[in-house]
């Protein structure tokens, strides 16, 4: 006949990896939305909304296209145009850690590292990257 194991984490599942864990809580329905609330593919900020806990800091990373005759002016103003969205939407006062970096000639990348308050913050804010004409990819 056949013989049975149990399995049992060790030291609550601390060998376990964050990964597996948030699995693990995604099957189990942790991070469903709250009832009534909309969730479908139109939808965005639920999955973060669910994994973060505000306020928290947060880094936002742009790729633009910045080809000019003068490669680093064009990469310094793609990066005023990307600090401008987020001073827009956190306001004047926010602190932000900046990276600019080139990506060859025809490209610069942008990474700002802010507070945010919530995940329609961090919504908005894409969206708004997302419109800059020089955005070409956004994560």
């Amino acid at each position: 006949a056949g013989k049975i194991e149990t399995v049992t984490m060790d030291a609550g599942g601390l060998d376990l990896t964050d990964r597996f864990k948030h699995k693990v809580h995604a099957l189990m329905g942790d991070y469903d939305p709250l009832p009534g609330a909309v969730n479908d593919e139109n939808q965005t900020g639920n999955i973060i909304g669910a994994l973060l806990q505000f306020p928290t800091e947060y880094t936002f990373t742009v790729v633009g296209k910045t080809q000019l005759e003068e490669e680093e002016s064009a990469g310094d103003i793609y990066a005023k145009e990307v600090k401008q969205v987020l001073t827009s939407v956190l306001g004047s006062d926010a602190e932000m850690e900046v990276r600019v970096v080139p990506r060859g000639k025809k490209f610069t990348r942008v990474s700002l590292k802010v507070t945010v308050e919530s995940a329609s913050v961090i919504s908005s804010i894409y969206d708004e990257l997302g419109a800059l004409e020089a955005t070409v990819m956004k994560f």
